[in-house]
């Protein structure tokens, strides 16, 4: 027997979880994550402490809206001169899902939810995301619960 809550993407704490997977189905975002941590003010975590699962599934239910941005960055030598620049590149909205095989293995720097619109800043191999998710609402479900350490 699993876990299961609803619209509780406030009581857990996805800083350093792992992207395993991302996918989409009948208008539903699927995100794999590993290493999520559960806060105690969690309603499925018994333990009133923050706790961890080894793997947990994010459902966005109802999504209406996506946008990808591979963020830019500035290149410096070692005396502090600009090299080049590298600008904010917005993925088209048709090829956002082709990208999310590269997003696995990515880490999660934050992930916040503010109304009907879920914000996640992902650390990738070489370059870091903003990807921006509207969607009606959020079930988190995984198998169990892991003592860590603070």
């Amino acid at each position: 027997m699993g876990y299961r809550t609803k619209d509780e993407l406030a009581n857990f704490d996805f800083k350093g979880a792992q992207v395993d997977e991302i996918r989409e189905e009948n208008g539903h975002l699927y995100v794999e994550l590993g290493f999520v941590t559960i806060l105690g003010s969690n309603s499925c975590n018994r333990d009133i402490r923050r706790m961890g699962t080894n793997a947990l599934t994010l459902q966005l239910y109802q999504v209406r809206e996506k946008t990808l941005v591979r963020e830019g960055y500035r290149h410096y030598d070692a005396d502090g001169n600009l090299k080049g620049q590298q600008e904010d590149e917005v993925i088209p909205p048709e090829e956002i899902s082709g990208l999310y095989q590269e997003l696995a293995g990515s880490v999660i720097f934050e992930l916040e939810r503010s109304g009907e619109e879920y914000r996640f800043l992902i650390d990738g191999e070489e370059r870091t995301y903003a990807f921006t998710v509207q969607a009606e609402h959020d079930i988190e479900a995984w198998e169990r619960f892991m003592n860590i350490q603070d």
